[in-house]
């Protein structure tokens, strides 16, 4: 195709057509990394809560990966409603985001040199990679590979687009009809807005400037566009707080600050200095495209720089703006590490669907506790309580589920897959938990009713085999949620230690019968509930044992 020959209305639609083709290299490229990457970018995330310098680093590390910053701050915004993630960390992770973003300007940039050709090849090579090889982790990489080229197919087109319209006067004159700085500013960030990319918008711009189309008519004009991007990608984030909880709507809020307090500052700077763009920039780098995205990426690393050190206070400024709001007498809080906005990167929602599990297990384990108390001490009065845990559990088990079921709906890697089934089995084996600290609040009822009497030391018994469960209960949440292999061996050696109690319990419990030292009214209601306090050890080591499959 004769790009040159081409009309204005074609030139427009060759643009879109080419940015469309570079967006959905860019969504390929992030989705296949992430796979790639799934289990280092849960390790990525659980290290935010380092410093705010880590949580620079990660937030424009995770941005490079996801290839959009709109889309890390709408999962920090999970993250700090689901409450895993303070708003301090959540601001770091958030400038971090900002210069993260700028990756995909850098790779326009390489646009200028003669490497199109070869570049665009990688598609090729890709979707060999994919059709040969029956390997998950091969595809994915001949995946990778493909959008990568497929993001310089686009730029190519969207390049060749712009030359067709490049000489036309009425163009030139359209794109430097408008130079007033701050409509400049509020057009690049009402585009960013519909667009809901800034990367997108960035990109365009930068190719246009290799073509010699400049908005604004050259000088600090672009400047004030870019600085527009900034604020218009605001958008995406600010949509996802609807719904969330005070903390999260101060981290939208803190992003939205942190963008326009920069652009304010750039705009007056700039403003003033109405050469800085031909004095400083052109001098440094004699091309628009280098100077385009150099200042991009400038922007933000200095944004960054000058807001870190004030970070507190400026959290603290959203807290002002957004006070907390008076908790209802009858207002349910969420509860839980589950948040929609997190299925934007399902390895992340996974990673926190794991804690949500042991989570959920705790208040398992938390109603049995109180329901072997309550049968020790012939005591009632607890029973409404562990009801509600029992109750709690069963309605985060069927969320819990509905959540494993939207992240199967998505495209994730295989290693996810598995996490997905064993968090399933993980699950069920909760709820049996929960269901057995109600089968022992039915025993204690029986055991009231009938005034039927156990021995201290049947009592001193149950206690030491309360002991057992709640350390191999402890032992479970390192072994699922870090992944700890290691101590499977620890967990087995107090499985074991919870069968042995249980037949010398009962063995024990049988020698006091014959003995007429215990009634035998007794007798069926101490061995079903030794035999189901067994069976929880079983559940905690089906879950202990789970990591194996995914090892």
């Amino acid at each position: 195709m004769d790009f040159a020959n081409l009309d204005t209305v074609s030139s427009v639609v060759l643009l879109l057509v080419g940015l469309g083709v570079f967006l959905l290299g860019f969504k390929f490229l992030g989705d296949s990394i992430e796979k790639l990457s799934a289990s280092k970018m849960r390790a990525l995330f659980n290290k935010a809560a380092g410093n705010r310098f880590a949580g620079v680093g990660i937030g424009a590390l995770a941005t490079a990966i996801v290839q959009s910053s709109s889309v890390t701050t709408v999962m920090v915004v999970g993250f700090v409603n689901a409450g895993v993630m303070t708003l301090t960390q959540a601001a770091a992770v958030i400038m971090g985001a900002n210069i993260g973003t700028t990756i995909t300007g850098w790779l326009v940039w390489l646009n200028q040199f003669n490497v199109m050709m070869y570049a665009m090849l990688l598609t090729l090579v890709g979707l060999i990679m994919t059709m040969v090889s029956k390997n998950n982790k091969v595809n994915t990489a001949g995946t990778l590979i493909a959008s990568l080229g497929l993001v310089f197919v686009g730029l190519e087109i969207m390049s060749g687009s712009m030359a067709g319209v490049a000489n036309e006067p009425f163009v030139e004159q359209a794109l430097t009809s408008v130079s007033n700085p701050l409509l400049l500013l509020i057009i690049g960030a009402v585009v960013t807005g519909i667009v809901q990319s800034s990367s997108a918008v960035t990109s365009v711009l930068i190719v246009m400037a290799q073509n010699g189309l400049l908005i604004g008519g050259g000088g600090n004009g672009i400047l004030f566009v870019i600085l527009g991007t900034n604020i218009g990608t605001c958008v995406t984030a600010l949509l996802s707080s609807i719904g969330a909880n005070t903390n999260a709507k101060r981290a939208c809020l803190y992003h939205l600050l942190f963008n326009v307090i920069g652009s304010i500052i750039f705009l007056i700077v700039f403003w003033i200095w109405d050469g800085f763009y031909d004095d400083v920039l052109m001098q440094w780098f004699h091309n628009d495209t280098t100077c385009i995205t150099f200042f991009h990426t400038a922007f933000n690393v200095i944004c960054t720089c000058l807001y870190l050190p004030f970070i507190k206070y400026l959290v603290k400024l959203t807290e002002i703006i957004i006070p907390d709001r008076k908790k209802k007498a009858k207002h349910k809080e969420a509860e839980g590490f589950m948040d929609k906005r997190l299925l934007l990167t399902p390895s992340l929602a996974i990673g926190q669907l794991v804690k949500q599990t042991t989570y959920t297990a705790g208040i398992a384990v938390k109603s049995l506790n109180a329901a072997v108390a309550g049968f020790i001490a012939k005591d009632d009065g607890k029973f409404d309580t562990i009801s509600q845990d029992i109750e709690k559990v069963g309605e985060l088990s069927r969320e819990i589920t509905d959540y494993l079921i939207e992240i199967s709906a998505k495209d994730i890697s295989l290693s996810d897959e598995r996490i997905v089934n064993v968090l399933h089995r993980d699950n069920t084996d909760v709820v049996r938990i929960a269901d057995i600290a109600e089968n022992i609040v039915g025993y204690t009822r029986k055991a009231i009713d009938e005034t039927l009497v156990f021995s201290e030391v049947v009592k001193h018994d149950l206690n030491r085999l309360m002991n057992l469960l709640n350390e191999q209960y402890e032992l479970v949440v390192d072994i699922v949620e870090n992944n700890n292999l290691v101590k499977i061996k620890q967990s087995d050696e107090i499985e074991q230690e919870i069968d042995d109690t249980k037949k010398r319990l009962l063995n024990e419990h049988i020698a006091r019968m014959s003995r007429g030292e215990c009634n035998a009214e007794n007798n069926s209601l101490f061995v079903s509930l030794v035999s189901n306090l067994e069976r929880v050890g079983d559940h905690l080591s089906l879950m202990a044992h789970s990591v194996e499959d995914i090892a």
